[in-house]
């Protein structure tokens, strides 16, 4: 075997990449940054190639630096489910889980999930930014699975496991009617509080305003759901959201007033996606936990938000609440 095939080099140097900063890098590695430059400089004394032009700034990989970006990315992937093999065949912890959750999910479902899991990680770490959340983040392997509303997995060769389906609807401020209002009725009364849009949340909201010919008054734009919530709260404005973004964000649903969607009905689907190469057995593990999470701890609550959300309005795991509770 070549002197540089070696999987601590390769992992320094796909982060180096992964972080396009060396100081980055360095802290996530848990070395120094001079130990990461000089780990990528025996790199480059091995192979007997550059990998890194340093001539530019900022530093760009070669041709053969991208080509080997690529291959090592690979190599660390295999390797990594090579060792959760081993670890679950014989009944010990992963060293560590990276899991991505969107934000709703993580702070109502995650904690459920965590505990219900608890014993097949060592260590866990649980992302809930947009990038740690996206199906590149799992592609780029900075994450072995997440739970996402990203549907853009149709484009690639992935595990695509069905989590939890749920619906949209009007949320208001306290001040508004009882009586159930159209998003026409409160695009001509208030301004729309948007999601961001570089979310896959705010981005569905978005398609859902285009396509039924919704123009709302557009002046404020917030990149969390508890500031969109809380804007709505104080009475600036109106939003779109679903039973996990409100329970999450807003103590009593008795703060807001909540509406159907009168045009027609809209829906996210989280699903938990995985590389098709992963271990299966421990995909649908963490999917099944992740859906007895939502069955036992959050029906109750989703069901009484305003009175809206029956379980009729939900799917577990592509099933009807019935269903799931049949198959369970």
């Amino acid at each position: 075997m070549k002197s540089w095939m070696n999987l601590r080099s390769l992992e320094i140097f796909v982060t180096s990449v992964e972080e396009d900063n060396m100081s980055r890098a360095a802290e996530r590695l848990g070395l120094t940054q001079s130990a990461v430059s000089q780990a990528i400089a025996n790199l480059e004394k091995s192979i007997g190639a550059q990998l890194v032009d340093r001539t530019v700034r900022p530093a760009r990989l070669t041709l053969l630096g991208t080509t080997f970006y690529k291959g090592a990315l690979e190599l660390l992937g295999r390797a990594r489910i090579l060792e959760q093999s081993v670890d679950l065949d014989m009944n010990k912890l992963l060293p560590l889980l990276r899991i991505g959750m969107v934000d709703s999910f993580a702070a109502t479902v995650g904690p459920h999930l965590v505990k219900a899991l608890d014993t097949i990680a060592a260590q866990w770490s649980v992302l809930s930014g947009i990038n740690e959340t996206s199906v590149r983040a799992l592609l780029e392997r900075r994450v072995d699975f997440v739970i996402t509303s990203d549907n853009s997995h149709n484009l690639f060769e992935l595990t695509v496991l069905p989590i939890f389906e749920e619906p949209f609807f009007i949320v208001a401020p306290p001040s508004s009617s009882p009586e159930p209002k159209t998003a026409e009725q409160l695009c001509e009364e208030m301004p729309l509080i948007r999601y961001s849009r570089s979310s896959f949340f705010g981005r569905q909201v978005d398609d859902y305003l285009r396509e039924h010919a919704l123009s709302p008054q557009h002046r404020y734009e917030l990149d969390t759901s508890d500031a969109v919530l809380g804007m709505v709260g104080a009475g600036i404005g109106w939003t779109i959201a679903t039973p996990l973004v409100v329970l999450k964000s807003v103590r009593s649903d008795t703060d807001l007033r909540i509406y159907p969607l009168s045009k027609a009905p809209m829906s996210r689907t989280l699903w938990l996606i995985a590389q098709r190469t992963e271990n299966a057995e421990l995909s649908q593990r963490i999917a099944k936990a992740a859906q007895e999470a939502i069955f036992t701890g959050f029906l109750p609550k989703i069901s009484g938000l305003g009175g809206l959300t029956t379980t009729e309005a939900l799917r577990i795991g592509g099933l009807s609440v019935n269903q799931f509770k049949a198959h369970i």
